[in-house]
């Protein structure tokens, strides 16, 4: 064909090869209907308007009638696509409104890229890829294709495809759920500016898998690396470690998270090292095993270790021990179990006296719950709880009712008996809602049924105050689930729980719980205009509150039996299992890391003495002095930092701010009163651990050290004054009292095991872990990971911890045990 041009004025040579490519010739119908209306073929020549732009060359144009005339879209045509008219693809009208052709040049765009047969996307491509190098249209058809005329515009360029395929096994990591899929930001990320593309093959995926554990792995062991060097020889890293057990089988899994201040910024930062498949025995030598090998994959050695954290497993516990470094039990457990016991919960522990034996067929037995009519009043609200769970039509009446002056509508949670805080939780929000399930089983929609499962009265009452007791135990639960808070501050919320528990009345709700406020805004405003009134913020609703009397009592109202009981159990357990004088393990006076920990943070020196004065325990003092200095002789014989002394802000505190703080909780805080330790300064010395010992005497003496505050905050702004020493307190302020990031991590390794993932092996579960925990390491740009060979890949997996190699000599395939570790 000859030199001719189209009515566009580009040259139809390259256009009418492009279409020849598609097939025969087809002629085009004379007409076409869009939209029930009729449109007529477009003699391109006649066109009112200039149509610069060569996609026109593959387009037939449609007008409609003569009645449209006049209704302002006497520009607005329909475009056939003349290449999937000759591919025989059926019904391809593009609307383009007053002639743009913009929608033409993106249809030309997209089928060029999408994932379809090879013609259809070759024709389409090259029929794209010759509109952008012919580009003399307005500026809506040339946007961005002056620039990159290429192929590469339309298809996914092989420069990028493994980017691409990175970050596709990113998303799947990152989620668990094809449901997140239109939310999730790493998902979002991955289709941004995605032209096409196809996902990779399953070995792909693996292997992209390695390659972005091993970036991981290496940024993870660098970060301790550096921290390593910055404590000098200190021990600083404070583990948490459990193990987990896969229900109705004797796989096993351990996690480890380790945490520490880091002495450049002072901030306490928190290093998962995932969850890992766990071979061999659960006895303690293996369980020692495995935290040594695991710690020293990521670098860090035995000596490295200050302080381990746990729950109270036996074997767990016994592996612990046998390390050089302190072992804390998990707080949080301990608390959970005392509150179980006080609410009725099936106890080991000896009886409370005067509680009654319970007699049997086969005689006297004790009885093994301390607390019966609390328990058999949870057990009425688990019902009830349970009821909605598997009501419909209830739960739709629930919602739908109108109940003035109780708030909006909120619904029931369950009562977990294994979750921390469940039980307080359940008991809150079924508070909150009294009035609307008052209405509830009042409704004449509700059958008889389901009435018996209304409290009465008097049981509300009950509920209210057996709630009011355990509210304090929920917040210093709620406080040790933090990945931030040391463990001095354990002490004094243990302190002040103690007291709240054993004094002659407790604050509790009033019945009926009459809405006083609800968000913050409202309860701060609240306390401000009504400093005086007791009230008690429960469920984030603020409600008046009232105090009881604990025992019979002449003037003031007393507490319920079930609530007295609940009191005296939770003293019991207190003194069992938190100031134990007979089991050091238990009393958290004795605790190396809790006394090490608190005699260097502000206020905490003056909590120790009158904890132990409260106890009638010796002085712990000395023996917590004696601590650091040992840590102290660790650190190495460094050149010491000039000290430099920098301006220390004032503090100041609101009479309303301490009123919205008594409503909030229910614990006394401890003494601000000043005071002063006895010691002389010592010597100074070039070697570090002299100075650090020196300063120590020096901190003590300090007005803001001897005031509660903020340890970390003491020391970010003491840090250069005591360069020494603050090192040495970093070393010492990141022990644990909580294993919840064991806990966490499970919680997520459950999820990745999903049924759909049944066959996940165990190192990739590792290696899902590792990245989940750690994503915020990756490089910004997924192509700056890594690229891994075939044999590098291989090697890696090879090396991952317990990729089917027991940690000890022994039989690896014999998984069990007579005690469970975790």
């Amino acid at each position: 064909m000859g030199e001719t041009e189209s009515a566009s004025g580009a040259p139809t040579e390259e256009v009418d090869t492009i279409l020849s490519l598609c097939g025969p010739v087809a002629t085009a119908p004379e007409t076409v209907e869009h939209k029930k209306v009729q449109h007529v073929l477009l003699d391109k020549t006649a066109m009112p308007w200039k149509a610069k732009s060569a996609a026109w060359g593959f387009l037939k144009l449609y007008q409609a009638d003569t009645s449209q005339r006049g209704s302002g879209k006497e520009k607005d045509v329909v475009a056939l696509c003349l290449l999937c008219l000759r591919l025989g693809k059926k019904d391809t009208k593009l609307m383009l409104s007053g002639g743009n052709v913009s929608n033409a040049i993106e249809h030309l765009r997209q089928l060029g890229s999408r994932d379809m047969p090879t013609m259809t996307q070759l024709v389409h491509s090259r029929a794209a890829l010759y509109v952008s190098k012919n580009v003399t249209g307005g500026s809506s058809s040339a946007r961005g294709l002056v620039e990159a005329p290429s192929i590469n515009r339309f298809l996914t360029p092989k420069t990028d495809r493994r980017s691409h395929n990175v970050g596709f096994v990113l998303m799947q990591v990152m989620t668990f759920s094809p449901h997140s899929f239109a939310s999730h930001r790493h998902v979002r990320g991955f289709f941004n500016d995605l032209a096409s593309y196809t996902p990779p093959a399953p070995k792909t995926v693996v292997h992209h898998l390695a390659e972005l554990y091993d970036c991981l792995l290496s940024e993870v062991r660098n970060r301790l690396s550096r921290v390593k060097k910055l404590f000098g020889g200190l021990p600083f890293a404070h583990v948490v470690t459990d193990l987990w057990t896969v229900e109705h089988t004797n796989t096993s899994f351990g996690s480890v998270v380790v945490r520490f201040v880091d002495p450049e910024d002072i901030k306490m930062e928190v290093v998962r090292l995932g969850v890992s498949l766990f071979v061999g025995l659960r006895d303690n030598a293996t369980i020692k095993a495995w935290l040594l090998g695991r710690l020293a994959y990521f670098g860090l050695a035995e000596t490295d270790i200050c302080s381990t954290t746990t729950d109270s497993g036996a074997n767990v516990r016994k592996a612990m021990r046998q390390l050089a470094a302190p072992w804390l039990p998990c707080f949080s457990h301990s608390l959970h179990n005392a509150v179980k016991y006080a609410v009725g919960g099936p106890s080991e522990a000896r009886p409370l006296r005067g509680v009654q034996q319970a007699s049997t067929a086969g005689g006297m037995q004790q009885q093994r719950s301390q607390n019966p009519g609390a328990r058999t009043l949870l057990a009425k609200l688990r019902k009830l709880f349970g009821h909605f769970n598997h009501s419909e039509v209830s739960v739709a009446i629930y919602k739908d009712l109108v109940v003035p002056h109780a708030g909006k509508c909120r619904t029931l949670v369950t009562d977990v008996p294994t979750r921390w805080s469940s039980t307080y939780n359940a008991m809150a929000r079924q508070y909150t809602c009294l009035f609307r399930l008052m209405a509830f089983f009042s409704c004449r929609d509700v059958g008889a049924c389901v009435r018996r499962r209304r409290l009465s009265m008097d049981e509300w009452d009950r509920m209210r105050q057996v709630m009011g007791i355990l509210r304090c135990c929920y917040e210093v639960t709620t406080r040790t689930e933090s990945a931030t808070l040391p463990v001095s501050s354990l002490l004094s919320l243990l302190a002040s729980l103690r007291r709240a528990v054993s004094s002659d009345q407790i604050l509790v709700p009033c019945l009926p719980g009459q809405l006083l406020a609800a968000g913050e805004c409202a309860m701060k405003q609240y306390i401000e205009d009504h400093p005086s009134d007791a009230v008690l913020v429960v469920d984030n609703n603020l409600y008046p509150a009232e105090y009881l009397h604990v025992g019979n009592h002449p003037v003031v109202d007393s507490l319920c039996q079930d609530a007295s009981t609940a009191v005296q159990v939770l003293r019991e357990q207190l003194e069992l299992r938190f100031f134990n004088k007979s089991d050091e393990s238990r009393n958290v006076l004795r605790s190396n890391p809790v006394l090490a920990s608190s005699v260097l943070s502000p206020g905490g020196p003056r909590l120790l003495q009158s904890t132990a004065r409260l106890l009638g325990e010796t002085d712990p003092l000395p023996h917590a002095l004696e601590l650091v200095k040992n840590v102290c002789d660790k650190y190495s014989n460094l050149s010491p930092t000039a000290p430099h002394v920098p301006a220390a802000p004032g503090r100041a505190a609101a009479t309303a701010e301490k009123a919205w703080k008594r409503a909030r909780s229910c614990l006394v805080d401890s003494s601000d009163e000043e005071g002063s330790y006895g010691g002389s300064a010592a010597q100074g010395s070039p070697s570090r651990s002299e100075l650090a010992k020196a300063q120590l005497e020096s901190v003590l003496h300090l007005p803001d050290f001897l005031k509660k505050g903020d340890a970390l905050e003491f020391w970010m702004r003491s840090k250069h004054k005591f360069p020494d020493l603050a090192v040495v307190a970093c070393s010492l302020l990141g022990a644990v009292g909580s294993s919840a990031a064991a806990e966490r991590d499970f919680s997520l390794a459950g999820n990745v095991m999903s049924k759909n993932r049944s066959t996940l092996l165990p190192q990739h579960l590792e290696m899902h872990s590792l990245i989940r925990e750690n994503v915020d390491l990756l490089p910004k740009m997924l192509k700056d990971v890594p690229v891994l060979s075939a044999e590098q890949a291989a090697k890696l997996r090879k090396m991952t911890p317990l990729g089917g190699c027991p940690q000890v000599n022994g039989d690896g395939d014999n998984l069990s045990s007579d005690e469970d570790g975790g």
